[in-house]
């Protein structure tokens, strides 16, 4: 998905970049724009080093690494949620029950987070086009 947005800050080497929800049919299919204000959301692109704030851009946006890192981040920790019930429930102690439960799901978590977060910053966004 390609979106054409404003400069609004530069961080080193993350550009954060204001991108105004488009009335074409990707955006009705994706609810990523809701989840801004007013209409708008800020993404946060590599720096290329050839862009200043106020230029307005062309920004790609990888599909994929949103559902990817939605399924290891939420999915991971249903299924460590629904194994912590499983696995705590062969066990007749209700102290180890718990910490069974924990184990099992604090574990798969935390890997979901991790695993989530490093998929999204290895397909950040991308500038392709400066000065449109």
């Amino acid at each position: 998905m390609i979106e054409k947005g404003r400069v609004v800050e530069i961080k080193g080497s993350i550009v954060v970049v204001e991108v105004e929800k488009q009335q074409a049919t990707h955006c009705r299919s994706c609810s990523m724009c809701s989840k801004g204000l007013n209409g708008r959301f800020f993404l946060d692109t590599e720096n290329n080093g050839r862009v200043s704030i106020g230029d307005i851009v062309e920004v790609r946006i990888d599909d994929t690494a949103l559902l990817t890192g939605a399924l290891f981040i939420y999915g991971l920790p249903a299924i460590g949620f629904a194994a912590g019930i499983y696995f705590s429930s062969l066990i007749n102690q209700w102290f180890l029950q718990v910490v069974v439960f924990l184990a099992v799901f604090m574990t798969t978590w935390f890997y979901g987070l991790k695993k989530g977060n490093e998929i999204g910053g290895d397909r950040r966004p991308k500038i392709i086009k400066e000065k449109v």
